[in-house]
């Protein structure tokens, strides 16, 4: 899941703007503003979204985009550019100063070479530069052979076709915690200020449309922050373009698909939070959805965070503990191992701690480089295969940024920069492998 920064804004009055790093302003152009759905879709025979866009091969390891052509019955065909790959830590970085988001428009900065192609994430700004068009997988020559293929989970047209997931055949071994669990619940999802749902691979570092979110959301509300569930549900709390707490959506992981859910906004005091299911017991069959968060008010204010469970049947909060104020408000990912944990990007540095359940104390924490997320602006958290992942964007930053931590050696590692979206949310379930899966 992911949380997007509130900031108190005096243009007209001290409304709350969300905009992804807990920053106090006094305008209002530097806050998340409202957009509706936007960006690619499908190209078949339903038609498409005039000058929408979608994703496309280009090679083994490029990707370019396509362009829906302005009778709507058709995209154009791809264009490719860019030099690097998503292996390389400074391919995409942009050259330009990261354009700001209104209140108005809420549009996702980006650069100007994703722009003249029509913007990767359906909302990018044509005032930004950058030096390369952003590439979203990894040279893969060097791959060891006994990897785990996940790449049957991109469609090679990129077409919007819904994902089911990963082929049955050379999968890691399955534990007790994986055996009810489709094969799509195994791997991580994310949902971007777009209104768009992805899914992501990370040993291969590769992103695929699932579909553009039409939830039954008020108009200018964006995801916030997500989690998913063993039957593979995306949970999406969305957020006004005021920095108000919205209403909790069930999404499919198959085809972006929305259902209204009875949740009542605040209970407990949570209004903005992170989450993430873990599992009850190492390999257990159950689990349970934990937040991480406080009103929209207290937010801004970068007050202290509460820990709680939401029962996804009742839709009710249960509070457990208070975080530790001097952390701030995280985002959470569990496991399968029946462990939870928190990425804190307002500490200095910052880190990610393993919180004790049953306390909201830290366990144990693994410091970030100094600096290296400085500005925050938006992020995301998934723990997958043994590793943590970071989706992070400063406010200098185009686009969200993928970082990789390994708990065993501290070792964090800028492994996908400028993804060409705005991440706001991540969401893994607790079939998803803990340890042993190679990659970056």
């Amino acid at each position: 899941m992911s949380k997007i920064a509130i900031a108190l804004a005096a243009a007209t009055g001290p409304s709350l703007c969300r905009a992804f790093g807990l920053v106090l302003a006094v305008t209002l152009s530097g806050c998340v503003g409202g957009s509706s759905p936007s960006g690619g879709g499908s190209s078949g025979t339903s038609g498409c979204i005039p000058g929408a866009t979608n994703l496309c091969n280009c090679t083994a390891s490029q990707t370019g985009v396509q362009t829906c052509n302005a009778d709507g019955k058709g995209y154009s065909p791809c264009v490719c550019g860019g030099a690097g790959t998503a292996g390389d830590a400074t391919t995409g970085d942009a050259s330009a100063s990261a354009g700001k988001d209104s209140a108005a428009g809420g549009q996702d900065a980006s650069s100007a070479d994703i722009a003249a192609q029509t913007a990767l994430d359906g909302d990018a700004s044509a005032s930004d530069t950058a030096t390369d068009l952003a590439v979203f997988t990894k040279d893969l020559d060097d791959e060891i052979d006994d990897v785990v293929d996940w790449s049957d989970l991109l469609d090679p047209e990129d077409t919007g076709v819904a994902d089911t997931g990963p082929s049955t055949s050379d999968l890691p071994p399955k534990d007790a915690s994986s055996d009810d669990c489709p094969e799509r619940a195994k791997i991580v999802y994310v949902v971007t200020k777009g209104n768009q749902l992805l899914s992501f691979v990370p040993d291969k570092l590769q992103f695929k449309l699932v579909g553009n979110l039409q939830c039954p959301a008020q108009g200018g509300q964006t995801p916030f922050s997500m989690s998913v569930d063993r039957q593979a549900n995306a949970w999406v709390l969305f957020v006004s373009a005021m920095g108000q707490g919205g209403p909790v959506m069930k999404v499919s992981t198959e085809n972006a698909a929305c259902q209204a859910t009875n949740y009542q906004l605040g209970q407990q005091g949570q209004e903005l939070f992170g989450m993430g299911f873990s599992s009850d017991a190492p390999a257990a069959l159950t689990e349970k959805l934990y937040l991480a968060g406080t009103t929209s008010f207290n937010f801004a204010l970068q007050g202290g965070c509460t820990l709680a469970t939401l029962d996804t049947k009742t839709m009710l909060v249960q509070t457990i503990a208070a975080l530790p104020k001097q952390l701030g408000c995280p985002d959470l990912s569990g496991n399968g191992n029946a462990e939870l944990f928190g990425f804190f990007p307002q500490t200095n540095p910052a880190q990610v701690v393993k919180l004790d359940k049953a306390t909201g104390q830290p366990v144990k924490n693994w410091p970030l480089p100094a600096g290296a997320f400085a500005g925050v602006e938006a992020w995301a958290f998934a723990q997958w295969g043994g590793k943590f992942w970071l989706f992070f964007k400063s406010s200098g930053d185009l686009s969200s940024s993928v970082w990789s931590l390994d708990p065993v050696n501290g070792n964090a590692t800028k492994v996908l920069a400028n993804t060409g979206h705005v991440i706001t949310g991540a969401g893994v379930s607790s079939c998803a492998p803990t340890a042993g899966v190679k990659g970056p």
